[in-house]
């Protein structure tokens, strides 16, 4: 592994354990499941739609890799074998809390690298991953794809979701980038913008020098257009409005590629 990824990987190790441990502390004294209405709506479009590809594909386990809070994971159907990965202690610390929230138990927590994952090879249905690799260059996301492959069964599916910088909340990210740090609110950090194309390009020539064939490949688009804090009567006029008009600009970008047998 080269001097620049061990940077990246280093400081983003740093920079989520500070903030999962911040959001540990709070979590604990707030006895709510969702941060907001936005949330809620937003997991339930997510895992509804996993949850009827494992349905439609007969899978029963998965890796998140970078699992961050996990839960996306963690709200899926409780029948499924679920591994959370993450290279920060902290960051497993509160998926372990989520979990415990939420009264799932089937989660295994794994510290690891998502360049070299702990696992055999051909061991997991579906691998996924939510707000990660758009934090390296294309090479180093080609690794990931390659690792994420090679632990993957045949008729399984990887699937890695970023977030869309033609929505809402990441639009807001982006400006309070630019804005002083008294200006509470999520911003935009080591961030790349990848393009889809781009992003399928890339794991389709990582498949073929790894022996895959892709039976298919497609992009879909999750959470509402609108900034998370919109209240619920426009969340569910104007934003559903805009999911219905313009579904490319909903938050997050996700692609999903099935391998055949």
């Amino acid at each position: 592994m080269n001097e620049d990824l061990q940077k990246i990987i280093d400081h983003e190790n740093e920079s989520w354990s500070h903030i999962f441990r911040k959001k540990l502390i709070n979590d604990k004294q707030n006895p709510k499941k969702f941060s907001s209405y936005w949330d809620e709506k937003y997991y339930k479009e997510l895992t509804d739609y996993v949850n009827f590809l494992f349905s439609k594909y007969h899978y029963s386990n998965l890796l998140e890799e970078g699992s961050g809070s996990g839960r996306s994971s963690i709200l899926l159907n409780s029948s499924i074998d679920k591994t959370l990965l993450d290279i920060s202690q902290d960051a497993l610390e509160y998926a372990k809390h989520i979990s415990r929230k939420f009264n799932i138990e089937n989660v295994k927590f794994v510290v690891g690298d998502i360049f070299q994952l702990p696992f055999k090879e051909q061991t997991f249905d579906f691998i996924w991953s939510i707000g990660v690799i758009e934090h390296y260059n294309i090479l180093d996301i080609q690794d990931v794809f390659k690792e994420a492959i090679r632990v993957t069964k045949p008729n399984g599916m990887i699937a890695f979701g970023v977030p869309n910088f033609y929505s809402g909340p990441i639009l807001k990210a982006w400006t309070l980038k630019y804005m002083p740090k008294s200006v509470q609110g999520y911003r935009l950090g080591t961030e790349n913008f990848y393009k889809e194309k781009v992003l399928k390009n890339a794991l389709v020539d990582v498949a073929k020098k790894e022996g895959r064939n892709i039976e298919y490949l497609e992009a879909r688009y999750f959470g509402n257009p609108l900034p998370v804090e919109s209240p619920i009567w426009m969340i569910n006029s104007i934003g559903k409005m805009l999911e219905v008009l313009f579904p490319k600009n909903k938050f997050i970008m996700m692609i999903f590629c099935k391998f055949k047998k």
